[in-house]
């Protein structure tokens, strides 16, 4: 376990921001997190920062509390705002960060190779695309070696190949063990970077509601000469049917459907999972 957060709770006035709010993060988990304005995405991050005044709550890394200033030696944060001085450079920034911590220059020129800033990174930030200043914030971010990284809006404003570079990057670093947290508006974006998410809704945080978009269902095509969905009914299992495909129903294994059918004689032409849409379950879930 990296990050431990215990009852989180936030209130503005009358208003719950957070409420009761605990789950713990491992190594190398990513996990996106969704909800409206307004839901509690920023506040959540700023509250696991120390950023925000709670009414009650803790948070740990490996047992350091956020009060601790060495708890933010394991931790890095990318806000919605872009925080670059335009007249420095990204080499300058960089240099900067690691002058604080006491970061040798060979491990500057690791973390530009590996973000792949090369090519401007001497350049002034105020001749930077918003991808590129994305990029640059984010080898800020793993130059101090965190274990665990809040992105926060990462994709606003990003063109398409922006979107698709800063998808990878966020892959590569999984894949290097750090655990992240990405929030994010893109349905779709997400759909395609993580099958964990979470969802923020009246203060509550739902961690075990649909955390996974993986497969959930299987369309099996047959050849059968009749009424499938009448034929099926001796099954005893859950389905839908469309001419010759069958539906299953996830609380059902796909070996029962199977057998079912190879046993009555029906010529099974494929099987492809059926991948939940989160756009679907979002509209549902927050009565959109």
């Amino acid at each position: 376990m990296v990050l431990e957060v215990k009852q989180l709770e936030k209130r503005y006035k009358n208003r719950v921001i957070l409420q009761q709010v605990s789950f713990t993060i491992g190594a190398g988990e990513l996990i996106g997190l969704v909800g409206p304005n307004g839901a509690g995405k920023s506040t959540l991050m700023r509250s696991i920062l120390g950023l925000e005044e709670l009414k009650s709550g803790t948070v740990h890394i490996n047992s350091i509390s956020n009060k601790d200033p060495q708890f933010f030696k394991s931790i890095s944060f990318l806000p919605s705002d872009n925080y670059l001085y335009m007249q420095l450079s990204g080499y300058d920034h960089l240099s900067f960060v690691a002058s604080i911590y006491g970061i040798p220059r060979q491990e500057i020129e690791e973390v530009i190779a590996l973000i792949g800033i090369r090519s401007y990174v001497n350049q002034p930030v105020k001749a930077y695309s918003y991808g590129m200043r994305q990029h640059l914030l984010i080898a800020l971010s793993i130059l101090t070696k965190p274990l665990i990284i809040l992105m926060d809006e990462p994709f606003n404003g990003l063109d398409p190949t922006s979107t698709i570079e800063l998808k990878q990057l966020i892959r590569t670093l999984h894949a290097k063990g750090l655990s992240i947290i990405v929030s994010t508006h893109n349905l779709d974006i997400l759909e395609d970077l993580t099958d964990t998410i979470w969802f923020i809704k009246d203060g509550k945080l739902f961690t075990n509601t649909l955390v996974s978009t993986k497969d959930v269902a299987f369309e099996i095509k047959c050849t059968f000469d009749g009424d499938l969905a009448q034929f099926m009914r001796g099954s005893q299992l859950s389905y839908k049917v469309s001419k010759n495909s069958l539906q299953t129903d996830p609380n059902y294994p796909i070996e029962r459907y199977l057998e079912w059918l190879l046993k009555q004689g029906v010529a099974i032409q494929s099987v492809n999972p059926i991948k939940r849409n989160l756009e679907e379950f979002y509209r549902t879930f927050y009565d959109v």
